[in-house]
Protein backbone atom coordinates (compact mmCIF):
# COMPACT_ATOMS: atom_id res chain seq x y z
CA UNK A 1 0.00 0.00 0.00
CA UNK A 2 1.47 3.55 -1.28
CA UNK A 3 2.65 5.65 1.87
CA UNK A 4 0.35 9.02 1.87
CA UNK A 5 0.12 12.23 4.04
CA UNK A 6 -2.56 14.45 4.82
CA UNK A 7 -3.03 17.07 7.45
CA UNK A 8 -6.06 16.70 9.24
CA UNK A 9 -7.13 17.78 12.81
CA UNK A 10 -7.19 14.86 15.40
CA UNK A 11 -9.79 13.32 17.43
CA UNK A 12 -7.98 11.45 19.80
CA UNK A 13 -5.42 9.68 18.85
CA UNK A 14 -7.02 9.25 15.34
CA UNK A 15 -7.82 11.60 12.87
CA UNK A 16 -11.12 13.51 13.04
CA UNK A 17 -13.58 12.20 10.39
CA UNK A 18 -15.25 15.26 8.82
CA UNK A 19 -16.21 16.26 4.95
CA UNK A 20 -13.62 19.45 5.13
CA UNK A 21 -10.00 19.87 3.69
CA UNK A 22 -9.05 19.34 7.34
CA UNK A 23 -10.39 16.41 7.99
CA UNK A 24 -10.58 12.48 7.04
CA UNK A 25 -13.46 13.06 3.85
CA UNK A 26 -13.70 15.37 1.33
CA UNK A 27 -15.69 18.57 0.63
CA UNK A 28 -19.41 17.96 -1.00
CA UNK A 29 -21.87 20.38 -1.35
CA UNK A 30 -21.59 21.60 -5.02
CA UNK A 31 -19.37 24.13 -4.72
CA UNK A 32 -16.05 25.86 -6.61
CA UNK A 33 -13.76 24.15 -3.37
CA UNK A 34 -15.29 20.42 -4.00
CA UNK A 35 -12.69 17.98 -3.67
CA UNK A 36 -15.13 15.37 -5.98
CA UNK A 37 -18.30 15.47 -8.19
CA UNK A 38 -21.49 13.67 -7.33
CA UNK A 39 -23.74 12.93 -10.22
CA UNK A 40 -27.32 13.74 -9.44
CA UNK A 41 -28.37 10.36 -8.58
CA UNK A 42 -26.09 10.65 -5.49
CA UNK A 43 -23.04 8.52 -6.70
CA UNK A 44 -18.88 8.98 -7.38
CA UNK A 45 -16.74 7.72 -9.87
CA UNK A 46 -13.20 7.14 -10.15
CA UNK A 47 -11.25 9.91 -12.02
CA UNK A 48 -13.57 12.41 -10.73
CA UNK A 49 -11.53 13.59 -7.76
CA UNK A 50 -11.18 12.95 -4.08
CA UNK A 51 -9.32 13.25 -0.99
CA UNK A 52 -5.91 15.32 -1.83
CA UNK A 53 -2.97 13.52 -0.29
CA UNK A 54 0.95 14.00 -0.90
CA UNK A 55 4.42 11.58 -1.21
CA UNK A 56 5.75 13.23 2.23
CA UNK A 57 4.23 15.89 4.72
CA UNK A 58 6.77 18.46 3.65
CA UNK A 59 4.89 18.22 0.11
CA UNK A 60 1.34 19.60 1.80
CA UNK A 61 0.84 22.81 1.08
CA UNK A 62 2.58 25.26 3.66
CA UNK A 63 -0.75 26.77 5.14
CA UNK A 64 -1.54 22.69 5.87
CA UNK A 65 1.60 22.19 7.62
CA UNK A 66 1.34 23.23 11.72
CA UNK A 67 3.78 26.33 12.48
CA UNK A 68 5.35 24.28 15.38
CA UNK A 69 7.14 22.38 12.06
CA UNK A 70 9.21 25.44 11.14
CA UNK A 71 12.12 23.93 12.73
CA UNK A 72 12.30 21.14 10.20
CA UNK A 73 10.27 23.35 7.50
CA UNK A 74 10.92 27.34 7.74
CA UNK A 75 7.73 27.62 5.28
CA UNK A 76 4.97 25.70 7.47
CA UNK A 77 2.28 28.32 8.46
CA UNK A 78 -0.59 26.07 9.44
CA UNK A 79 -2.86 26.42 12.08
CA UNK A 80 -1.18 24.10 15.18
CA UNK A 81 -4.13 22.38 15.78
CA UNK A 82 -3.84 20.45 12.63
CA UNK A 83 -1.14 17.11 12.71
CA UNK A 84 0.35 15.65 9.73
CA UNK A 85 -0.84 11.99 9.41
CA UNK A 86 0.47 9.02 7.22
CA UNK A 87 -1.27 5.62 6.15
CA UNK A 88 0.88 3.15 4.34
CA UNK A 89 3.99 2.27 3.96
CA UNK A 90 5.09 1.64 0.22
CA UNK A 91 5.74 3.11 -2.89
CA UNK A 92 3.48 6.96 -3.65
CA UNK A 93 1.84 5.30 -6.79
CA UNK A 94 -1.31 4.63 -8.43
CA UNK A 95 -2.67 1.59 -6.36
CA UNK A 96 -5.67 0.55 -4.78
CA UNK A 97 -4.92 1.29 -0.90
CA UNK A 98 -8.08 0.38 1.36
CA UNK A 99 -11.27 -1.46 0.44
CA UNK A 100 -12.98 0.38 -2.10
CA UNK A 101 -10.46 3.44 -2.84
CA UNK A 102 -7.36 3.80 -4.55
CA UNK A 103 -5.11 6.32 -4.85
CA UNK A 104 -4.44 8.23 -8.06
CA UNK A 105 -1.38 10.64 -8.90
CA UNK A 106 -2.24 13.77 -10.44
CA UNK A 107 0.63 15.97 -10.32
CA UNK A 108 4.14 15.64 -9.23
CA UNK A 109 3.79 14.54 -5.36
CA UNK A 110 0.23 15.26 -5.01
CA UNK A 111 -2.63 12.70 -5.17
CA UNK A 112 -6.12 11.58 -4.61
CA UNK A 113 -7.79 9.47 -2.95
CA UNK A 114 -10.91 7.96 -5.11
CA UNK A 115 -13.22 5.26 -4.96
CA UNK A 116 -12.25 2.30 -7.47
CA UNK A 117 -15.67 1.77 -9.08
CA UNK A 118 -18.78 3.96 -9.37
CA UNK A 119 -20.43 4.23 -5.75
CA UNK A 120 -22.99 5.99 -3.72
CA UNK A 121 -21.10 9.12 -2.17
CA UNK A 122 -22.39 7.51 1.05
CA UNK A 123 -20.17 4.15 0.56
CA UNK A 124 -17.23 6.64 -0.70
CA UNK A 125 -17.15 8.26 2.70
CA UNK A 126 -17.80 5.18 4.60
CA UNK A 127 -14.70 3.91 3.05
CA UNK A 128 -13.05 6.60 3.92
CA UNK A 129 -13.57 6.71 7.44
CA UNK A 130 -12.78 2.36 7.88
CA UNK A 131 -9.21 3.83 7.25
CA UNK A 132 -9.33 5.95 10.70
CA UNK A 133 -7.15 3.30 12.82
CA UNK A 134 -4.79 3.27 9.97
CA UNK A 135 -3.66 6.92 10.02
CA UNK A 136 -0.57 7.82 12.11
CA UNK A 137 1.34 11.00 13.24
CA UNK A 138 4.65 11.34 11.28
CA UNK A 139 6.12 14.59 11.90
CA UNK A 140 9.93 13.82 11.70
Amino acid sequence: MPRIYRSMKADGDKPLVANSAIGLGVRIGNGPHDDIRVTKSGEVTPGSGGMSVASNWRELPVHRIPRRLRSQLPSAVGNDLLACWRMGSGTFVTERIAVGLMLRIDKGNHGLVEPTERTLLDNYLQNLAATRDEWFIDEE
